[in-house]
């Protein structure tokens, strides 16, 4: 038999994942912050692929 373990059952300790959650932080910027966002992350890759096929052709 297993004991019960009261601790773990508290009903005053707030639930991990909320049911229904609330507006995300990607929906909560309006449409301009978005753009924004996403520009600067194309700018992001486009460095991270170009650094990476510099250093590819320097170890050939």
């Amino acid at each position: 038999m297993q004991p019960n373990l009261a601790f773990l059952d508290r009903p005053d300790l707030p639930t991990p994942f909320p049911a229904a959650p609330s507006a995300t932080a990607w929906e909560q910027l309006d449409e301009a912050s978005r753009i924004a966002a996403l520009e600067i992350l194309a700018r992001l890759i486009a460095r991270m692929i170009s650094a990476r096929s510099t250093r590819e052709a320097s170890d050939e």
